[in-house]
């Protein structure tokens, strides 16, 4: 194992570790809120009310066998969405100290990126920048070659090709860091934000970050289904071939090969153009973009001071922004 994978493995231990002693009995509020009868329940988790339907183990996988990941049962929740944007301290001690996700409405709208990231603004401001790319089914065994950005907008609309790179500096001027997140305590931890781009009908693998998650939707529309850490076993996390991201193929799942993925629960986001969500750390997510053209933001911050000790930094947004 090379030092940066052995690095990444006790990374995810350790946050493994300390996300076990804080995250909610999901599993426990999920049998508390079934019924005998197999019915739905209307369950009060918090300040959220929200119904858990129960199934048998044949009909979770009549539901869900060769199917889309998540077809085997409804989501427990729907993401709670604010239509406001949300104090730094609120923010932090409502949702990240409870690794509580949430979708806050229109924050990306008022971002000079939101307006210029046109295709011939682009060209035109950093077409000579070089970027990485991904196929659109997230294959990590088949990454394509780097190409400068006015090529990539050449062939994006036809080509099985979708922009992953962290956004430059001169990019990051036209970012405006979100209000909720500057208090010392994200502020102080936030260390990169990468740009995703595509023409839309990508799927991610299901994968978690190590870091905390603000996911911007800058243009499209997007679905992000969330599940605790709390089920990586019966994620088959553990016979992943890369760490962090797994095996199971999302278009359609195997439960035949994978049979405790019908154990699994989770919560659902729609995020729209204009929108952000937060990922908790640590969170198995899938990302599915839907056709068209989208661009998104995701800004990553270390919750945990141990966390950051040998990770790299990127160019801080301009102090601007912070005011």
């Amino acid at each position: 194992m090379t030092s940066l994978a052995c690095r990444y493995f006790w990374t995810i231990q350790l946050a493994f570790l300390c996300l076990a002693s804080s995250l909610p009995d999901t599993n426990a509020a999920s049998q508390s809120c079934s019924t005998n009868d197999g019915h739905d329940s209307c369950c009060q988790n918090g300040e959220n009310k929200y119904t858990v339907q129960e199934f048998t183990d044949e009909e979770l996988f009549t539901r869900g066998h060769l199917k889309p990941f998540g077809s085997h049962r409804p989501p427990d929740e729907i993401v709670e969405e604010l239509p406001f944007m949300i104090s730094p301290q609120d923010f932090y001690m409502k949702y990240v100290v409870k690794h509580k996700p949430v979708v806050i409405k229109g924050a990306v709208k008022h971002w000079p990126a939101y307006k210029l990231w046109t295709d011939d603004y682009l060209e035109r401001t950093y077409g000579d920048m070089m970027f990485n790319m991904e196929t659109k089914d997230d294959d990590k065994y088949n990454i394509p070659k780097s190409m400068k950005l006015k090529e990539f907008l050449g062939i994006y609309h036809q080509a099985d090709r979708y922009l992953v790179d962290e956004v430059p500096p001169d990019m990051r001027k036209e970012i405006i860091l979100p209000l909720c997140l500057r208090c010392e305590e994200i502020d102080k931890y936030f260390f990169v934000s990468y740009f995703w781009f595509s023409q839309g009908n990508t799927s991610s693998a299901i994968h978690i970050d190590t870091d905390e998650n603000m996911l911007c939707v800058v243009k499209g529309h997007k679905e992000v289904l969330m599940v605790s850490p709390e089920y990586s076993a019966d994620l088959y996390a553990d016979s992943s071939r890369v760490l962090g991201v797994l095996d199971i193929n999302v278009a359609s799942v195997d439960l035949e090969k994978y049979p405790r993925v019908k154990n699994v629960h989770y919560l659902k986001a729609t995020v729209d153009e204009g929108d952000m969500v937060y990922i908790p750390q640590m969170w198995w997510h899938h990302v599915y973009s839907r056709v068209g053209r989208q661009q998104a933001v995701a800004l990553w911050w270390k919750s945990k001071p141990w966390l950051k000790n040998g990770v790299r930094k990127s160019v801080p947004f301009p102090d601007h922004h912070k005011q």
